[in-house]
């Protein structure tokens, strides 16, 4: 999953810990949606982008990023909230 979150890009604005400024790192994402019920949500998140869903980091919108689709999106989803178990 490390090597799809390189190719789509994630990783510009992400990391697995908390050292990166510019977004939330995977381990903190992973523990505020550590229940399951909003993978839909996230899905949709890292499929489209969009802003105000954490404070004010903003994910590119599909066209500024490279294109995921939703089996990928699913993979990266499963993926990061696997790290809250980690």
């Amino acid at each position: 999953m490390q090597q799809l979150a390189e190719e789509k890009q994630c990783l510009s604005c992400h990391a697995r810990e908390d050292d990166t400024p510019r977004a939330p790192g995977f381990t903190s994402i992973a523990a505020k949606y550590s229940g399951g019920e909003m993978r839909g949500y996230l899905i949709e998140i890292v499929m489209m982008g969009g802003e105000k869903h954490w404070g004010s980091a903003t994910m590119p919108e599909p066209h500024e990023r490279a294109e995921v689709s939703e089996e990928e999106a699913e993979q990266l989803v499963d993926w990061i909230l696997g790290k809250h178990q980690e």
